[in-house]
């Protein structure tokens, strides 16, 4: 009985045995199936990887000097806007193949607001000076009825806003910080002033007059940097510029179908400005010449 009982246990350590040894032949056979040959050649790299990255196909970044090559008026729009500092590949990524295929390949056109919001999007982590909104917040208060449209139904980034002069050469301005930038929510902190603190500086300290009087304007509900678009140079100065092309005051007054009734008054552009004016001097008018009144005192705004 001892026997029986002494063979029977040998008989489970022969198993125990033989699936360990399955196991470890199935193990090495699985490696040397998916372990590439050259793994371990270079530390734990592949030696084979970079000859690999070179044999793929992956997207490239060509610069805009290429862009400029087809679309020469567009990068030439694009040095005076806004987004001069941003490159054309930011929105429409890697442009490598669209190039040498002379067009014939297909390159990302971003839709929707997304594209814009990845930038634009507010947020507490963003400094004050940097344009960015609450999209719907930004529809009502511009008057957008459908909040289906898109940003570059107003913002073409491709027909930008001319500045009165070119951004590199617009006048230093000092930097405008507003204490609630960086202290919202922190109204139990001393408001004395820390050494080595940067300076602050709000538009009535050196526009008082201009500010006082345009409280009691039609456009009093608008920043003043949303028309004295500030560019940040540096941690201390910016760059200041007076906009006076009509097509910025079209981005909130031009007449469209996805306007609400309570949109700031519409008008239809350039018919509007034909009908105002009669003689060939008035062929180049701007909104201001005319309307001056509904944003400065003419007395005060120099």
């Amino acid at each position: 009985m001892s026997g029986q009982l002494e063979k029977n246990d040998f008989r489970h350590t022969y198993r125990l045995i033989a699936v360990l040894v399955l196991f470890v032949v199935g193990a090495a056979f699985a490696r040397w199936w998916a372990v590439p040959e050259t793994f371990g050649q270079f530390g734990r790299y592949r030696g084979a990887a970079v000859a690999s990255a070179r044999t793929e196909t992956v997207p490239r970044y060509v610069g805009e000097e290429t862009c400029a090559d087809c679309h020469e008026d567009q990068v030439e729009l694009h040095d005076k806007d806004a987004h001069a500092r941003v490159p054309c590949e930011t929105c429409h990524g890697p442009g490598k193949e669209h190039a040498e295929a002379e067009g014939e390949a297909p390159i990302a056109r971003p839709e929707g607001k997304g594209a814009c919001l990845v930038c634009h999007q507010r947020l507490a982590a963003r400094p004050g000076s940097f344009p960015q909104i609450e999209w719907r917040e930004h529809y009502k208060f511009v008057g957008v009825a459908d909040e289906s449209v898109e940003c570059t139904r107003c913002h073409d980034p491709h027909e930008p806003l001319y500045m009165d002069r070119d951004l590199r050469t617009a006048r230093l301005h000092p930097m405008i910080h507003r204490c609630r930038d960086c202290h919202q929510g922190r109204e139990d902190e001393s408001l004395e002033r820390p050494e080595n603190h940067p300076p602050i500086f709000e538009c009535s300290y050196c526009h008082g007059p201009i500010v006082e009087d345009f409280a009691g304007r039609t456009h009093a509900s608008v920043r003043c940097t949303s028309c004295h678009i500030f560019f940040r140079e540096d941690e201390s100065t910016g760059r200041i510029i007076r906009d006076a092309d009509p097509r910025f005051c079209l981005l909130c007054h031009r007449a469209a179908d996805f306007r609400s009734d309570d949109a700031p008054p519409g008008i239809e552009w350039p018919a509007h400005r034909e009908e105002m004016g009669t003689f060939p001097e008035d062929a180049d008018k701007r909104c201001i010449d005319c309307h001056r009144e509904n944003i400065h005192a003419s007395e005060v705004s120099q």
